[in-house]
């Protein structure tokens, strides 16, 4: 099993202090700038960080802001030091090239800034759904010994967040002991919040029995057999996909590389060259260049595809 992964403010302290000390420095300054934000509103939500929309927009505007002073001061010194070789001797081209590399490191600092809280969500949401299954079967023994909804929710929240979402969980019980919700308020509040549609359809489906009276042990049941059986198709898609994937490896990174070696080492012997490029040269670029890098781009693929829940 993974480790424990805490979420929002637990996981990035440090993230939710800088946002909030930009807020108290940029927050009424740029008070016209909020609603080009708009879209961050319900992803900072979903995301589980614990910071305001208000406070992150002031956190993007000021390293933003960071970003292009420190690039023009140092972009601006390491070409100031640079010897004047070539196109370097020109100072305008020296000028043009500090306000390139601004612009980008700026425009970098800022993609990164906006779309972190989508990387988070999308990775809170691949945790909910890998123990969502284990969660689901954790609350229907409980169910099946006749416990109450409200005992349920409570002991999944005290369990190891490395076997069941008891981090989530948790912000249920939260609101029912710290803000008086009552049980189906609370669920309806936080489903609202996640960023995973079946954990939303389960607890809402878990609301819905409880409100109705209904066979809360047959429900969870069945969600727990329905939760099981999309594991294990998602699984047996992802073997499929990794023996077809084996099969490319083999032909791409074994069997071709061989081929071009024994071709290129004949070349050699009787003379030759590839594009002007010696063959020899060649040689060593698809062994030490060509097939590492496609190995490189195979395991990021198997892991992009690797089902998470």
């Amino acid at each position: 099993m993974k480790e424990k992964e805490e979420s929002g403010s637990e996981k990035l302290p440090m993230l939710s202090g800088l946002a909030y000390s930009a807020y108290r420095i940029l927050g009424r300054g740029i008070g016209p700038l909020y609603p080009l934000f708009k879209d961050l509103k319900p992803t900072l939500v979903q995301s589980g960080l614990k910071i305001g929309y208000k406070p992150y927009v002031s956190l993007i505007l000021f390293l933003l802001f960071l970003s292009t002073v420190v690039s023009s001061v140092f972009f601006s010194v390491l070409f100031f030091f640079m010897p004047p070789v070539g196109l370097f001797s020109d100072p305008f081209f020296r000028l043009l090239m500090i306000l390139v590399l601004q612009v980008v490191t700026s425009v970098a600092t800022f993609c990164i800034a906006y779309a972190f809280p989508s990387i988070v969500r999308s990775k809170r949401r691949e945790r909910i759904e890998e123990f969502l299954p284990y969660t689901a079967n954790y609350m229907a023994v409980l169910a099946c010994a006749g416990v109450s909804p409200d005992r349920i929710l409570r002991s999944t929240a005290m369990r190891d967040p490395k076997y069941v979402l008891s981090d989530e969980v948790k912000l249920i019980v939260g609101k029912m002991d710290l803000l008086g919700y009552d049980i189906l308020s609370a669920i309806s509040s936080e489903v609202n919040r996640s960023p995973s549609a079946p954990y939303s359809n389960l607890f809402r489906g878990f609301a819905a029995t409880t409100r109705s009276g209904g066979d809360l042990k047959k429900f969870l049941l069945d969600a727990t057999r329905f939760l099981m059986r999309r594991k294990s198709r998602r699984l047996r898609e992802f073997l499929d996909t990794l023996s077809l994937l084996g099969e490319t490896y083999v032909a791409l990174l074994i069997v071709f590389p061989l081929f071009l070696i024994i071709m290129f080492s004949m070349m050699a012997m009787i003379g030759g060259s590839v594009f002007g490029m010696d063959v020899s040269q060649l040689m060593y670029f698809i062994a030490f260049g060509l097939i590492p890098i496609l190995g490189v781009i195979f395991l990021l693929l198997i892991d992009m595809l690797q089902p998470k829940g």
